[in-house]
């Protein structure tokens, strides 16, 4: 079996990280920079036209995840999370929630928008759902919704996150080599987001759950699987 370092390039060792300060990138001390925050309203308007998201359902456009928080790294996304009451779309709540989850994925496929090199996360979220763990800044009203908390965190020398990490990307590996149906990968996939929103409601952003699914993401292995999936599927829709 692998070892952890073996999976990375040049023993890279997992790429979680933890700082001091924010991003200085987006961030003056605990202020968002106003070019960040001028385009990242201008991105998250323009996905709610792209999902036809009516001005008068929107509470409100935030920023969340490492880059509001102090775990971010170079592979970090801009988490932007549109917030509205998923019930006005329509009284369907799976086919509303399954429509944002296509839009979200159509939207990702179809741009590569990057702030100073950190790519785009677009997020419809219900504006029941409680609020993460971690910080989150409004971008409408240009202020904390939930001021970032700093800690005492050193994910290097987590060897069970390493290995839980080993263990998922050893699984996929696996899954690819032998070819395993779509079915399979959807089931994977589901179990990995099942588990990372268990995660934030229990303990938020620096969750042993929301930390995996971070570094599988970070190493590419979401990705991977997508990528296989579209493969699979292409192939299956081709004559």
């Amino acid at each position: 079996m692998k070892t952890f370092t073996q999976h990375l390039d040049l023993n890279e060792k997992i790429s979680l990280e933890y700082h001091d300060t924010l991003n200085t990138k987006i961030w003056d001390n605990f202020k968002l920079k106003s070019e960040v925050r001028k385009k990242l309203l201008k991105i998250g308007t323009t996905w709610q036209e792209f999902a036809k998201i009516p001005d008068n359902f929107v509470n409100d456009i935030t920023l969340t995840g490492g880059n509001a928080n102090y775990n971010y790294t170079d592979k970090s996304d801009l988490d932007v999370h549109i917030l509205i009451d998923r019930n006005k779309l329509g009284p369907n709540r799976v086919f509303v929630d399954e429509y944002l989850q296509d839009k979200k994925i159509l939207w990702s496929l179809t741009h590569n928008i990057t702030i100073y090199g950190y790519p785009i996360e677009l997020y419809a979220q219900d504006i029941n759902t409680e609020l993460v763990a971690g910080g989150v800044y409004s971008l409408l009203h240009n202020k904390w919704l939930k001021m970032p908390q700093h800690g005492n965190y050193d994910f290097s020398t987590d060897s069970n996150l390493e290995n839980k990490a080993l263990y998922y990307m050893d699984l996929i590996d696996k899954m690819i080599e032998s070819k395993m149906d779509v079915k399979s990968f959807q089931q994977l996939r589901a179990k990995i987001s099942e588990m990372r929103s268990s995660g934030l409601q229990k303990g938020g952003e620096y969750s042993f759950e929301n930390l995996l699914f971070k570094e599988l993401r970070n190493q590419g292995y979401l990705d991977k699987m997508n990528q296989y999936e579209r493969t699979i599927k292409d192939k299956e829709l081709s004559l």
